[in-house]
């Protein structure tokens, strides 16, 4: 299946929302039900925005899956643009709607899965920083890109501060760039906070930001088996992609490893955001898919021309339907 993936034609975006979709299909056939009732942490505009509907399971399953098959298509389009492969494939797009696929608690809509969406275009704007003298415009979509995760999700705060540590990694960042990072976060919460004082709901915005930021890790060993099934094999696939490092920097210029480090970082980052923030849904851990999807891509390249890199993916595959339908088999 992956020779399928290793060309670089336009028409391979159907196989992969296919794939996508085939990865999914027993949730979109209703086969599996969310993990858990209890909903993530929600950011003031994304209550103001979705707070007043209500999604069937089933609804929401097709409607994450045309979110990611989206995010598929730019985190493909951003390894292309920055030459992160060896070769311009769709393996990055394949291996992203894999790993963003792979638990129930990913299979919904949801306010995590949501900025998912702004993770591969900021890093679109830093990886652009490279090596260019007038960055400004794009530090500043930096600061507002990211300051609206906040709004829509708000243990996405980490995601400001390795955002803010990206451009250091990329080149020197002057005081004056700085400064300009901090006025593209001042300009969204200014405007939000004028909006906001005109309706009277100051207030409710702060409280609701706050109560959802931060709280200490409360680590519980799951109940239901699907949800033990989905812990076990979630920390496999991080540890897995934290460990291949040797095989991404594998004869890389140092442009890309430089962006390499810059996933890392953002891996970090959705793993902070995940542990520490109220509730115990995993879904929070879709926030590193996009630099896992990368890694995976290049673990997949590295074994292209040995027969483990099929049978891995068979396996990775295989595990995203038995923990669906885990209920139903067990």
């Amino acid at each position: 299946m992956l020779a399928l993936f290793r060309t670089n034609e336009s028409l391979a975006v159907f196989p992969l929302i296919l794939y996508i979709v085939l990865l999914r299909m027993p949730t979109l056939l209703g086969w599996a039900e969310p993990p858990t009732s209890e909903q993530g942490p929600q950011g003031w505009v994304y209550q103001w925005l979705f707070g007043g509907l209500n999604f069937s399971p089933q609804a929401s399953a097709w409607i994450a899956t045309a979110l990611v098959c989206l995010q598929a298509i730019v985190v493909n389009r951003l390894t292309d643009k920055y030459r992160m492969m060896e070769e311009r494939t769709w393996m990055p797009g394949l291996s992203y709607g894999l790993v963003a696929s792979f638990i129930p608690d990913f299979l919904f809509f949801s306010p995590a899965l949501l900025v998912c969406s702004f993770i591969p275009v900021g890093l679109w704007q830093i990886f652009s920083v490279y090596r260019r003298p007038l960055v400004f415009s794009s530090i500043f979509d930096t600061a507002i890109l990211f300051t609206a995760v906040v709004l829509l999700y708000p243990p996405g705060l980490w995601f400001l501060l390795m955002a803010f540590i990206g451009f250091f990694a990329l080149r020197p960042f002057s005081a004056r760039e700085q400064a300009v990072y901090g006025v593209g976060i001042l300009t969204v919460f200014i405007i939000v906070q004028s909006a906001l004082f005109w309706y009277d709901q100051l207030g409710s915005f702060w409280r609701i930001q706050v109560a959802y930021t931060f709280a200490w890790p409360h680590l519980v060993w799951p109940d239901a088996l699907r949800q033990r099934l989905a812990v076990i094999a979630l920390g496999l696939v991080i540890l897995i992609a934290v460990l291949g490092f040797r095989s991404y920097y594998y004869k890389r210029i140092t442009q890309v490893r430089k962006y390499i480090d810059l996933l890392y970082w953002f891996l970090l980052a959705g793993t902070l955001s995940a542990l520490f923030r109220p509730g115990e849904t995993l879904d929070g851990f879709l926030l590193c898919m996009p630099s896992v999807g990368v890694f995976y891509s290049y673990l997949f390249e590295a074994f292209r021309r040995n027969p483990f890199a099929e049978l891995f993916h068979l396996c990775l595959f295989t595990a995203t339907w038995v923990i669906q339908l885990s209920e139903r088999l067990f």
